[in-house]
């Protein structure tokens, strides 16, 4: 179980500050592409893991991260089917082979990275 650190925000599981270079990176499952770190995990509705149905039924469980550099917005944003109230969401590809990854979620000034775990590839 993860425990909280102490930070400015609640919603973060551990201190971003304290990423060093050598930190193993999450990976991308079909290409090995770097896309985040550990140290972005965060608790959105306070849960870090979530399961969520679209709208065709397909069924995804998600990991939600404050950033992930190696994922890139590959559609519009839309409000519709939201699965975080008051966000936008658009698609979230690997920038190296462009697989989906999940989505990015953003209201205002926040973003998040809601991300299909198993997708991912975890150190």
């Amino acid at each position: 179980m993860a425990v909280i650190c102490k930070t400015a925000d609640p919603e973060v599981l551990s201190d971003p500050a304290t990423l060093e270079k050598d930190d193993p990176m999450i990976l991308c499952r079909s290409c090995s592409h770097g896309i985040t770190h550990q140290a972005f995990k965060i608790l959105k509705e306070n849960h870090f893991v979530h399961t969520f149905a679209n709208p065709y039924g397909h069924v995804f469980e998600i990991g939600c991260f404050s950033n992930a550099p190696g994922c890139v917005k590959a559609s519009f944003e839309s409000e519709e089917f939201s699965w975080f109230k008051g966000y936008l969401w658009a698609v979230g590809t690997c920038a190296q082979c462009q697989n989906q990854l999940g989505w990015i979620f953003s209201s205002g000034q926040k973003t998040f990275y809601g991300l299909i775990l198993d997708r991912l590839v975890f150190p």
